[in-house]
């Protein structure tokens, strides 16, 4: 089958659903809504891209050009599957040229969510010609669903996969210690990881007063990490300025991550705390809780999955309970059965082994 994904490279899902399907043999192209770079086994085609260079920074303009050179791109090539990943109303110049392969939209929840009346209206137009609607998890789905009035037929879940757990797999056998050794971490101490990027909603300024207040016994058994890896510098810090004033035993993650060393990050941890101000299903929460990790999380953020599913974790209403919270999560930390059974659950919503077949089974109907 010859496949054609419109999505943002720079974003990782699209850019793991192509080598996903390129492992189950498919012939699968990307194509970079930014910039319309053409990415092919590897390789980069600037053949669009060149094109389109000089109007990108057009002001007002430059999406009309996009959708010209994307149409000029469709109508000159032949897919099966022509799959856009995030709803915009702009492809409604692409109608004709769409119509050629069997198109499918994938929402990734914000296009829905935070689309005014007008525009999901406007959009209309576009789901009643495609052939499948996915999204992401079924809440979506009946939200959209509920909204229209209609479209059930031909709206499916399709979730992405998390790579990292293929990485996580691949680096299990070794141990804790071999593992921390590399990072640099204590070898005596409880490893306490804290959020997973630079950024604000991340909520570290509340979380160091919480943890600076927590019995200084149970402080000298912690090791607190900080992934600071990306994000907002100036707020990372504010962060380190407050961490170098405290009592805590910490480290702080400044280089960016890949594939090995982003699985160790998951491995050597014990506990994570995860008290974002809001998210919608966190990747880097599940890769944790499939490293075997106990979680502390925010009882406002919407994990029902999580709670249908039966994962164990503990929750806060307010950052102000992370030390009662911490007290519990030292005393599970070690329980096998509990981590084991978090862990299942994980794989079966989140690993690519369990979820690719949603996606060429939507690709595939008809």
């Amino acid at each position: 089958m010859r496949l054609l994904l419109i999505a943002n490279a720079n974003i990782v899902f699209g850019k793991e659903l192509q080598n996903e399907l390129d492992v189950k043999g498919h012939d699968t192209y990307l194509l970079d809504f930014e910039s319309l770079e053409l990415r092919y086994k590897g390789e980069v085609d600037t053949c669009v891209s060149e094109k389109f260079s000089p109007y990108r920074k057009l002001p007002k303009v430059h999406m009309l050009f996009r959708m010209y050179f994307i149409n000029q791109f469709l109508n000159s090539e032949r897919f099966d599957v022509v799959n856009i990943h995030y709803s915009r109303w702009v492809y409604l110049f692409s109608l004709r040229a769409l119509a050629k392969s069997r198109f499918v939209i994938t929402f990734y929840g914000s296009d829905f969510y935070r689309a005014s009346d007008g525009i999901k209206n406007l959009q209309k137009k576009i789901y009643e010609r495609a052939d499948s609607l996915s999204f992401t998890n079924a809440l979506t789905k009946d939200a959209f669903i509920k909204y229209f009035q209609t479209f059930e037929e031909k709206s499916v879940v399709c979730r992405f996969g998390l790579k990292t757990l293929d990485y996580i797999d691949k680096n299990r056998d070794k141990t804790k210690p071999e593992i921390r050794s590399v990072l640099g971490y204590a070898q005596d101490k409880v490893i306490v990881t804290c959020g997973y990027n630079a950024t604000q909603g991340q909520q570290h300024i509340q979380m160091i007063d919480a943890l600076k207040k927590i019995d200084v016994k149970t402080l000298e058994k912690i090791q607190f990490i900080f992934p600071m890896t990306y994000g907002d510098m100036c707020y990372k810090e504010q962060v380190q300025s407050m961490l170098d004033k405290s009592n805590l035993n910490y480290m702080m993650l400044e280089k960016y991550l890949y594939e090995d060393d982003n699985a160790y990050v998951k491995l050597a941890s014990d506990i994570m705390i995860n008290i974002l101000e809001t998210d919608s299903f966190s990747g880097s929460m599940q890769e944790f809780l499939y490293a075997e990790n106990y979680v502390i999380t925010g009882s406002w953020l919407p994990y029902e999955l999580f709670d249908k599913e039966g994962v164990v974790y503990a929750k806060v209403d307010s950052i102000d309970e992370l030390g009662r919270a911490l007290d519990v999560a030292l005393e599970r930390y070690q329980d096998k059965k509990v981590l084991q059974h978090n862990r299942d659950v994980i794989f079966k919503l989140s690993h690519w082994k369990n979820n690719i077949n949603s996606w060429m089974q939507m690709y595939e109907k008809n």
